[in-house]
């Protein structure tokens, strides 16, 4: 299983351009749309069985405690993965044509551009949200080392099996 990890990942940079990104921003729900469908709905409630204002403030205060939360999700996510700094990663990265690629490196730098944090890794900006997994560096050298000691063992056996396929066919 570690070799077919390791012989996934390259340790070249490339340049990374994002997939599609989705655009969640149409469909969110912000604090200033909220109160317009409020105001929309007083403005055209019947008079004669007016809505309860307490309902109201109640619903406002659930949304405003819930905008809160996102909020703290999104400044610890941020802050995790600026956390990563000097960690050896694996990110697994689609490019523009949707070509999956595992790309490893140690974490240069993060940076937060336009609300996404990007982590800098072999001089190329990687989304944290590409982040596959975190390795400790000397389980990452180990790990070469068995899939390259596997590598040598299986071209050893190719040489020998070309070898003795020579002398066969010499004989």
């Amino acid at each position: 299983m570690a070799d077919s990890v390791i012989s996934n990942i390259t340790t070249q940079s490339s340049n990374y351009t994002p997939a599609a990104k989705k655009d969640t921003n149409a469909n969110d729900l912000d604090k200033d749309a909220f109160l317009q469908l409020l105001v929309t709905q007083m403005q055209y409630q019947d008079p004669l069985n007016p809505g309860d204002s307490t309902e109201y403030m109640s619903q406002l205060a659930q949304y405003s405690s819930l905008e809160a939360t996102m909020n703290i999700s999104s400044t610890l996510d941020k802050g995790n993965a600026l956390n990563l700094v000097g960690q050896y990663v694996i990110m697994n990265t689609t490019d523009s044509a949707g070509n999956s690629d595992m790309i490893s490196g140690l974490v240069e730098y993060a940076t937060v551009k336009d609300g996404e944090v990007l982590l800098s890794i072999n001089d190329t900006y990687y989304p944290a949200e590409d982040l596959d997994s975190v390795v400790d560096y000397d389980y990452y050298l180990y790990l070469q080392g068995v899939a390259g000691d596997k590598l040598e063992e299986q071209q050893g056996q190719q040489n020998q099996t070309a070898t003795e396929n020579g002398s066969t066919e010499e004989a």
